[in-house]
C-alpha cells in the first residue's frame, strides 16, 4: 500500500515545476522608448532574414515500433512503413546570432524576465533602469496592474 502512495505522489512535484512561468528574453537599453526598441529589433530581424534566408532541409528516418510486428522468442520489434519527416532550417542559428550582434551593436543587452501573471498589466513606455518586479506580456516589458492608487 505504501509503495502505491509513493508512486502516485511522485509526479505531483514534477507537475508543479512544469506550471512555473517560463522566463522570457527581452532586449533592454535603459531610457530608450519602448516603441524605438521594438523598431530597432524589427530592423535587426529583417536584416538577419535578408542576410540568412530560410534554408530548409527535409530528412526522413524509418519509424520503429517496439512491441508490434515481428515476434521471435518473446521479443517483438516492428517497422512501420511511414517514415518520420524532419524539417530543419539550417540558417536559423545564424539569424538568431545576427540579431544578437545587431542589437548589442546598438547598445542593447538581453535579459530574462518572468512572464506576467494572468490579469491586467501596464506596458512600459520606456526601457527601465531597474527591472525588479517587472514581467513580460506579449513580448513587451510590463508591470502587473495593481489598480488605481
Amino acid at each position: 500500500m505504501l509503495r502505491l502512495i509513493a508512486i502516485i505522489a511522485l509526479p505531483l512535484p514534477l507537475l508543479l515545476v512544469s506550471c512555473a512561468p517560463t522566463p522570457a528574453p527581452v532586449w533592454l537599453k535603459p531610457g530608450t522608448a519602448s516603441l524605438r526598441a521594438e523598431q530597432d529589433f524589427l530592423a535587426c530581424a529583417a536584416q538577419a532574414r535578408r542576410d540568412f534566408p530560410e534554408r530548409h532541409r527535409i530528412a526522413t528516418a524509418p519509424r520503429v515500433t517496439i512491441g508490434g510486428g515481428l515476434c521471435r522468442s518473446g521479443l517483438c520489434v516492428g517497422v512501420n512503413d511511414t517514415p518520420d519527416v524532419f524539417d530543419t532550417d539550417h540558417n536559423e542559428p545564424l539569424r538568431q546570432r545576427a540579431v544578437e550582434v545587431c542589437m548589442q551593436a546598438q547598445g542593447y543587452r538581453q535579459e530574462n524576465l518572468p512572464a506576467c501573471p494572468a490579469g491586467p498589466v501596464a506596458a512600459l513606455q520606456s526601457m527601465p533602469f531597474d527591472t525588479r518586479g517587472l514581467c513580460v506580456a506579449n513580448g513587451r516589458i510590463a508591470a502587473p496592474w495593481a489598480g488605481p492608487f
